[in-house]
């Protein structure tokens, strides 16, 4: 089982784990492959992309790939790895955000993004990686939905520790909010905007897009569900 980000010495540690973890158990690489059957995979994006670990099984079948993330240490552990497995030519990484994508229109067969969504200007982000998934490509998303909220609260009050149960509360107020109205809330009674997502929420969003679930991948559960998404 993947450890908490706590319990490394680092963000740069917690990604190398994350990279040797996804390695080892090869389940999460044969979903995704299952996933996108039926799809050529020339280039694929990871947003929020970590050590980039998840565009491994297609990096490993011909594509190429781009990781992108918010952190200033981004690449910095990816493209070791990648050059220590033979891909490094295959792959770059750059710092940017979700919320504007600095690519042309129909410029990926996949995307992927995996818990990284909900800190972003939802519609404007869901809009970005519509605009540069080809008509046909796979989206693979991974999201937090109101019950990892819930249990935040929960876990939060069970350690004694007030500002995780705030946290979830905040999110949970801004993400029923986002539900009821669509608009996302940028203000000090949020935390920074964060907002859960439902699947129903999530569909609506995606409709407006010309996307829509498909189905579900192996690891989603009630409180990250994890999609796959066809752009028609």
């Amino acid at each position: 089982m993947s450890k908490p980000i706590e319990a490394f010495n680092g963000y740069n540690d917690y990604i190398a784990y994350e990279w040797k973890y996804f390695v080892e158990n090869p389940e999460r690489g044969n979903a995704a492959l299952a996933a996108t059957k039926g799809v050529k995979v020339n280039r694929i994006l990871d947003i929020g992309c970590g050590a980039g670990q998840e565009m491994l099984p297609f990096i490993e079948r011909g594509a190429s790939g781009v990781g992108m993330d918010i952190t200033p240490e981004v690449g910095k552990v990816g493209r070791k790895m990648y050059g220590e497995a033979g891909f490094g030519d295959r792959v770059s990484f750059l710092r940017s955000s979700g919320n504007d994508l600095p690519f042309d229109d129909d410029s990926f067969d996949v995307l992927i993004c995996r818990g990284a969504l909900m800190f972003m200007e939802n519609r404007r982000a869901l809009a970005e990686m519509a605009r540069v998934l080809k008509p046909g490509g796979i989206f693979l998303l991974k999201v937090q939905d109101a019950p990892y909220y819930w249990w935040k609260i929960g876990h939060g009050l069970k350690t004694g520790n007030v500002l995780t149960s705030v946290h979830g509360a905040r999110v949970l107020f801004a993400g029923n909010w986002y539900k009821l109205t669509g608009k996302q809330l940028f203000n000090k009674l949020t935390a920074g905007g964060e907002i859960y997502l439902s699947k129903n929420v999530l569909s609506r969003e995606l409709k407006r897009l010309n996307m829509q679930i498909t189905g579900e991948m192996p690891d989603t559960n009630r409180q990250t569900p994890s999609f796959v998404i066809r752009k028609s």
